[in-house]
């Protein structure tokens, strides 16, 4: 459950007891539930914890996280990236490097909020969505 991993410090103890008791509510919710919690709405587990939604933040990301910090539809391209070396080659091999890093992570970040939440967030969509290759 995304609340409840993103409010845990490295340790695994929560951040604050507030943070713990909102958590064990989701818990209980959880375990009495009879319907798909996976997607998200106002009437699933966490909605109906949390109470109604704030106009211009997103659930679950901390204190600073807005729509528009959050869920920009854009995507690095790595042909935006500032390459140091005066060699062709070096460079190419960088950027291949670059490439590579870029499509692991991103394949691990799909992969761990499919398991973590059963799918991938519709605001997340886009993100994710096949794009054409990147340019150089």
């Amino acid at each position: 459950m995304l609340y409840i991993e993103t409010h845990k410090k490295k340790d695994g103890s929560f951040v604050n007891e507030a943070a713990k008791a909102i958590a064990e509510q989701i818990e209980v919710g959880l375990s009495q539930s009879t319907t798909d919690e996976s997607q998200v709405s106002p009437h699933d587990v966490v909605g109906r914890v949390l109470g109604p939604k704030h106009s211009g933040r997103v659930r679950c990301m901390g204190l600073e996280a807005a729509p528009t910090n959050s869920f920009r539809n854009t995507r690095m391209r790595l042909s935006d990236l500032s390459m140091g070396s005066s060699s062709t080659a070096t460079s190419s091999a960088s950027t291949n490097q670059w490439e590579q890093k870029y499509m692991n992570l991103e394949g691990a970040l799909k992969a761990y909020m499919i398991m973590k939440e059963g799918k991938i967030p519709d605001e997340l969509a886009t993100f994710f969505d096949p794009q054409p290759q990147v340019r150089y």
